[in-house]
């Protein structure tokens, strides 16, 4: 029976995903990400950092933001002037005055033509559905 449990115990955690967690340097006033061991995985450049959502973490850097996954890599340049957690692999950007919606690629699968938008108002995502503000009214659309 230990047998069992220690070889169920090892599969479980050879599948488990690495994570990372924001963390603040005050010798240089920015943020980087650690796994869970505590070890650096990216040293604090970033203006600021954000936790996890759905293998994502948004970040700021030169005023600008982008996202970087679980395992510490950016994989959406920081060109956003805003952005917002993943919801339902979706997650809401802003640049200049309009909004859009990209996929964890950082394709852009819904144009920043909006007014406005929002991914998280209750499940809405999960559906694949959001809310966005076009020629001063709101709607629902289909994203994904």
């Amino acid at each position: 029976m230990k047998i069992k449990l220690i070889i169920l115990l090892l599969l479980i955690g050879g599948t488990m995903k690495a994570q990372i967690a924001p963390f603040y340097s005050a010798t240089n006033d920015k943020y980087g990400y650690k796994d869970e061991k505590g070890k650096v995985i990216i040293e604090p450049k970033y203006e600021l950092a954000y936790s996890l959502n759905e293998g994502m973490a948004a970040f700021r850097l030169n005023r600008k933001y982008g996202y970087v996954n679980s395992k510490g890599q950016e994989v959406i340049a920081a060109k956003y002037d805003h952005t917002w957690k993943f919801i339902g692999g979706y997650a809401v950007v802003q640049l200049g005055d309009k909004y859009g919606f990209i996929d964890q690629t950082g394709k852009e699968v819904i144009p920043l033509i909006y007014e406005n938008a929002y991914n998280h108002h209750g499940t809405c995502c999960y559906k694949g559905q959001a809310h966005v503000k076009l020629n001063g009214k709101w709607k629902i659309i289909r994203i994904g």
